[in-house]
């Protein structure tokens, strides 16, 4: 079982767009884990876009993100991630 302070340090290196105290690990730690974020981060979100269309994929991207509402969040990241870095966003 994980601790909770190497839990939040995954948080940490995980929502690096994020400031460490405005409650966003709280909420996406009651839908899903550190790693998921990190791999849809990592994907681009294309991978979770892709189920959510329908389309087949390998992965359930939304049940790992604990269902559609926090798939919502995982979504919302991302979208956060790439506007708090417009430099990663134009590459």
């Amino acid at each position: 079982m994980t601790s909770a302070p190497h839990h939040r340090s995954t948080w940490a290196r995980v929502l690096t767009h994020r400031s460490p105290h405005d409650g966003r690990e709280e909420q996406l730690a009651r839908w899903t884990t550190p790693d998921v974020v990190a791999d849809v981060l990592a994907d681009g979100g294309r991978g979770l876009t892709a189920q959510l269309d329908a389309l087949p994929v390998e992965r359930d991207w939304v049940g790992e993100c604990g269902g559609l509402p926090g798939a919502v969040l995982v979504l919302a990241e991302l979208d956060a991630s790439t506007r708090d870095a417009p430099s990663r966003a134009t590459r």
